[in-house]
Order: C-alpha cells, then structure tokens, then sequence
C-alpha cells in the first residue's frame, strides 16, 4: 500500500470510529455499555498490560515525517487494509505483537478503534510501533485523570463527614454573635445580660411561683396551695442534695449529653440534631442543652423562635454557666421545667404521678423526689419534650416509649448496664397510673387558718406563690375522730351514752361544730364546722362548706359558767343555795319568766353546783340578776368573748344568763379553756412553725414558753372547773346507764 493510501485508510478511521466500535460488539455489550469512569479503569488496566508485552524498538524505527499520521489498529485478514511502511510488506502474524485479548476503544481524536469478536482477536496486529507508545500516553492521562476523581471524592466525603460539621458549629458560633454583637454592639449585650442578672439570679434563689403546703403538727399533709389557673400549676422547690443521681443522669441522656463539658451552648450537639432529625424524618433529639431550655422556659417561652431570641438565649445560658455552678444549673432546671398535668418541677411531677409523699416531721421534710427509682427517673426524664403526648395517666405506650429511649442513652453513656434497664422497663410496664385525688384534709380548718392568719400575713398573692411550708397545730387523728363522732351523731345510728340516735331523724338536728384546743398553750387540736364539708345545701346556713365553728350563734345555757364566774367573784360559791321556783324577772316593760329544760321547778333545795350540773335556768338568772349584766359583759371581755362584750348594754338582759347573745364557737373554747388553765387566757395559736421556700424558719411558736395573761382569779377558775368536770351531779337531768366514777 502507498503512501496515499495509509492516509486514506487513517481517514476512513477518523471519520466513523464509532460506528466501527459498535459494528463489531457483542449483542451483551450493546445493552450495557460501561460507563466513562469504568472504561477509564478498563484502559488503565490495558496500559498495564501493554507495558509488559510492547518490544523495544530501535530509534530509527519511530521516526516519521511531521505529516504522518498514526496507523490504525485494523484485523490482519480484511482484503485491502495490509499496512505497508517504508514501501515494504508487513506480514500478519500474532507473535509479532502479542497482544491477544487486548483492543482499544477510541478515547482521542485520530486514533481510530475497531472491535472483533473473541474468534477472531488473535490475528490483530500492531502496525506501528509510534501507536503503541502515543496509546500509552493516552492511557497514562486517562490514569491520571481517574485518580483525579477518586481524590475528589475521598476529599468530598472528608469534608461531609469532619470539616461540614466544624463549619456549620463555627457559623451557627459566629451567626449568634454576630447577631447579637451587631444588633446594638457589644455594650448593648452585655449591658441586655446586666439587665437579666436578677432574674436569673432569682431562679436561684427560688424566687419562682412555688406551691405553699400547709401540714398538721405531725407533718401530715393538709392541702397544697397554688394556682389553679392555667398559666399556674404545682410547684415545690427541691435541692440539689436531695435530688437522686438516676433523675439527673436520666435527665442529662434524654436532654443534654455534654452537659457536664459544654459551656451552656452545644453547637456540635446543634448540628448532630439536625443531622439525625433529617436521617429519622421526625425529631429524634433537640439541639438545646439544659442551660438553653431553662433560660427559654423562663424568658422566651411565648416568643417566636428568631434568630435574635436564638442569640440572647445563648449569651444567657453562657452567662449563667459561667455565674452558677452545673449543679446549681441542673438543680433550677429540674424545678422549673414542666412535665405535664399542672406539675412544674419535678417535686411536683412525683408526688402526682407516682403517689410519692415527702417524709415530714414537724420543722421539715424530705422531698418524694428522693424516693425515686431508676424506672421512675427515667420516665419522668422524657416527658418534658412533650408533656401532654407523653402524660402517662392518659398515653402510657407513649410515655414507655420515651422512657425506653432515655435508658438506651443511658446505656449508651455508660450509666446503667443492660440488667439495670431491663429492670427499669418492667417496672414502669407493671405500674399502674392512677390520677391522685387531691383533697383537702381538716378542711374547715385550713379555710380557718388561710382566711384568718396567712392572707393578713402574707397576703393572697404572695401566700398562693410563695412556697411556704407551713405547720399547723391540727392533729390530724384526732381531727378526724372529730368528725367521724360528729357524723355518726347526725346521721348515724349508733346510740350514744344518753341512748341518742341520729339526731337529723330523732330532733331535726342538722349540723353541728366541734373546736378542740390545748388550754395550756391556746394551740387548736381540732376544728369540725359542719357534718359534711360537702354538702351542698340549698340552705345556706347548713352548707357544708360553712363554718359553724367561726360564726355567730347564741351559746346557750353553755355562757352560764360565766355568769357564775362573775358572781363567785363577788362571794358566790358552788354550794350556796339558790331557789329553783317559777319566778317572774323585771326587764323593762314585761317580766321575765322562764321555764327550766325539763319544764319543771326542784325547790329550795338547790346548789349552784347542782344547778350547773343538770343546766337549771332559775339559778343562773337569779346569779345575773345579783353580779349585774355590765358586770358579767365585762367578765365575758376578759374570757376573749369579744362579741358579747361589745354588744349594746341596753340590749342585754336578764335573758343574758341563758345565752342569747352571740358569739362564736372559737371564743366560747377560749373561755372554756381559761377556766382550765387557772385564769390564765392563752392566745389562740394556730400555726407551730413557717418555712419559706429555702426551707429556713421564719417563725417558730415557742409552746415551752408561751404567753398567757391571767384574767380571772385562779380561786375562781377552780371552782368553776370543778361544777363542770362534776359528772356524778348531773344525772338528774341527764341519766346514763354508764357508772360514774
């Protein structure tokens, strides 16, 4: 073949490569051709093998003229195409070459391919030896190239995994204070931080609206005061001291991994939430440490989640980690967050959901929140990410879901082992949730003591917010003693020692009130204002909610005693001897004549101690009639019958004697237990002790030295002590079957 036509033949090459490629290919490999990075493998692995089978070549041989073109790989046997250089012949044969299952697939203009069938390749042969080295530096750059894309992708795939996450925490640092910084400068910030100061300050120092409970003497719970609003809710300071480890190692799994190393903002935590949120589709973990949620809870909770709120909350959580101390910071976030049901706190969240009591001695209490369990922990540690879809009383699947979430982080931390949670899991999947009814205990009483003592101390407000423990003088037992005797005389049917049965049915009698008090400190044991607190009568005056105890009520042939105190201090005395006969009394216009109970007269015979024994009303009407009735108001004032004694003298009488002036049931007990303290009238003391929300004192009763003030001869409360404790004189009128002693 000429000259000419070698060019020839290299033209007809240029022009269809590919249709030369595609006419010899296999029908699998028109269905599936490689792709650009596999046919770039592919070459790299021919040149391989090309540098092991190519011979070397003299110098002389690869010289060409400058227009030469690279000869083409053609099959040896196709009439036409036997390649000649030089003017001489090139016989075809395999050994020549070498190169059996290799061929070459176009990959640069001007060096035209052609592919056989796996028959037929043994009889290729290289026509020049200038195509197998320019196909070597062909390769050599597709080689190069490939090892450009690999590195690419190693480089991306460093960048998605290290570098990604440490750019986006450095842009969220860099983004939050920039955006505080300037937005009024760096004097603005700061000068923002100086002005929240107090307000974190005063979470610290429990200054939040906390829940007052009110106890019996024996630290017996009697109702919890809060409010009932919706903005309000339960609440009860704890300590850090007094707070399990469960609970926080529990809380730190479920909200904050790094808490202990973070400086109240964890942007690696931000961007590791993002990234498994995004991978699970739904929120899985949040980005906020605890620092961040108690300063939102307490300043951001019903703001837009901007940028700039975003920002004041970081400098915030940043300058409360570096104010306070991270036990200090777990200890306010655990006291301020919410888990749901009107609990804030998690004091609050035990006693509710699990029924816990703290342990209370008078001065004291050990919170509930110290008797929890690691299943208890954990499940109360999941519920602030969604207090009402995890409310165990109503979704407990859910709410054992979240729990089980929380003890797999505390495995995965290294906080429990894997018995440890499966026990954890059983015990709460065993527990039933029962909703508390919260009562309130000696309730007459406690309207008595908020009412009359604490509102006027503290105030409504302050009283309903203030978190106050506060210590009663009420024994519990006893008050409910109180009220069982007082029900069963009403509406039961268990007959007294007077043969008495229900008195509703028997007398219609309806109510009735009970005050028990200590006379030698003035301390109220006891206080039942009516038969049922409950009781929603259309009469108000028969109420259950209405005190008796406390209202206005004529005492009855119960005032007598003072009328007798008066006139012994006068010379009268127990066994002198008053008539008992129907007598007629000046008093004003008409005369006043009253009957005896039994509506009978007992004749000269008659003992004023007798006469108070069986509550005779001659003997006590001659008795007001001789000391006087300004006398016996004053005798009353001084007893603490305040009522009494401030009534208009022009509307007393002799009918005064058989008590027809109001007064309370309270003041009558005071009186009472005047006369049973030698003359010496005690205050009445209803609180022992008051604890603010820090638990100090800050005020104690001192029984051991109470003050009194003597207002009646101890002479005089003897004998008057002496006719009332005299049971055996009292049979006349009022016989029992019962011996007296």
């Amino acid at each position: 073949m000429a000259k000419d036509d070698l060019g020839a033949a290299d033209s007809h090459a240029e022009e269809s490569p590919a249709a030369s490629a595609t006419s010899h290919s296999s029908p699998s490999e028109q269905n599936s051709e490689p792709t650009a990075q596999e046919a770039d493998l592919e070459d790299t692995n021919r040149l391989s093998a090309l540098n092991k089978v190519v011979p070397k070549t003299r110098k002389s041989s690869t010289r060409r003229t400058k227009t030469a073109e690279p000869a083409a790989m053609v099959p040896a046997d196709e009439p036409g195409h036997n390649l000649q250089r030089n003017g001489h012949h090139k016989s075809q044969s395999p050994a020549s070459f070498g190169l059996d299952d290799v061929h070459f697939l176009p990959a640069a203009k001007g060096i035209a391919t052609r592919t056989k069938p796996a028959a037929s390749r043994s009889s290729v042969a290289v026509a020049d030896p200038y195509l197998s080295r320019r196909s070597r530096e062909i390769l050599i750059q597709r080689r190069k190239r490939v090892n450009r894309v690999l590195m690419q992708k190693r480089r991306h795939s460093r960048f998605q995994d290290t570098f990604l996450p440490r750019l986006m925490a450095v842009a969220l640092a860099l983004l939050a204070v920039l955006i505080i910084f300037t937005s009024g400068a760096g004097g603005a910030a700061y000068a923002y931080y100086q002005q929240q100061l107090p307000l974190l300050d005063g979470i610290a120092q429990h200054s939040l609206a906390q829940t007052t409970n009110i106890y019996d003497r024996n630290g017996k719970l009697l109702y919890q005061l809060y409010d009932h609003s919706n903005s309000g809710g339960r609440r009860t300071y704890v300590n850090f001291e007094d707070i399990p480890n469960e609970l926080v190692n529990a809380t730190i799994a479920a909200e904050d991994h790094s808490f202990w190393d973070n400086s109240g903002v964890d942007y690696t935590g931000i961007v590791r939430a993002v990234i498994t949120n995004f991978q699970h589709g739904s929120v899985q973990e949040g980005g906020s440490t605890v620092t961040q949620q108690l300063i939102k809870n307490q300043f951001f909770l019903n703001q837009d989640r901007n940028l700039q709120v975003k920002g004041e909350e970081a400098l915030l959580a940043t300058g409360l980690t570096q104010r306070y101390t991270k036990a200090e910071i777990m200890e306010m976030y655990l006291n301020t967050v919410f888990y749901g049901d009107s609990n804030y706190g998690v004091e609050a969240a035990t006693q509710d959901f699990f029924g816990l009591k703290p342990q209370c001695k008078t001065g004291g209490c050990k919170p509930a929140v110290s008797q929890l369990t690691l299943g208890q922990a954990s499940l109360l540690a999941g519920l602030p990410q969604s207090p009402t879809g995890y409310m165990p009383f109503t979704n407990k699947d859910e709410a054992l879901q979240r729990q089980q979430h929380v003890l797999q982080n505390m495995l995965t931390l290294k906080m429990i082992t894997a018995q440890q949670m499966t026990a954890a899991e059983k015990e709460m999947q065993n527990y039933k949730f029962k909703r508390p009814a919260y009562v309130k205990n000696a309730p007459h009483f406690v309207d008595y003591v908020i009412d009359n003592v604490l509102i006027p101390l503290f105030g409504a407000y302050n009283l309903r917010n203030g978190g106050y423990s506060i210590y009663t003088t009420l024994d519990l037992d006893l008050e409910r003693k109180v009220e069982q005797i007082v029900y069963n005389r009403i509406d039961g049917n268990e007959a007294d020692i007077y043969g008495y049965t229900n008195l509703r049915s028997a007398h219609n009698l309806h109510n009735a009130s009970v005050v028990v008090t200590d006379p030698k400190t003035g301390e109220i044991m006891a206080m039942d204002g009516s038969v049922n607190y409950n009781d929603q009568s259309n009469d108000s005056a028969m109420a259950g909610q209405y005190n008796a105890a406390n209202t206005l009520r004529p005492p009855g042939s119960s005032f007598k005693p003072i009328v007798y105190a008066t006139a012994f201090e006068m010379g009268w005395y127990p066994a002198m001897n008053v008539p008992d006969h129907n007598t007629y009394f000046p008093d004003g216009a008409k005369p006043y004549n009253p009957p005896n109970y039994d509506h009978r007269f007992h004749g000269d015979n008659m003992s004023i101690r007798r006469g108070v024994a069986n509550s005779y009303n001659i003997p006590a009407v001659d008795a007001i009639e001789y000391a006087g009735v300004k006398n016996v108001m004053a005798m009353a004032g001084r007893l603490g019958l305040s009522h009494v004694a401030q009534t208009a003298p022009g509307r007393q009488g002799a009918a005064m004697a058989l008590g027809v002036s109001e007064e309370t049931l309270v003041n009558m007990t005071t009186a009472y237990a005047t006369f049973a303290n030698g003359g010496v009238r005690m205050p009445q003391t209803t609180v022992l002790q008051i604890n603010d929300n820090q638990g100090r004192p800050i005020y104690k009763f001192d029984a051991q030295h109470a003050q009194g003030e003597r207002v009646l001869g101890a002479d005089v409360a003897f004998l008057v002590s002496s006719m009332l404790s005299d049971t055996v004189a009292r049979h006349e009128e009022f016989p029992s079957p019962i011996h007296w002693n």
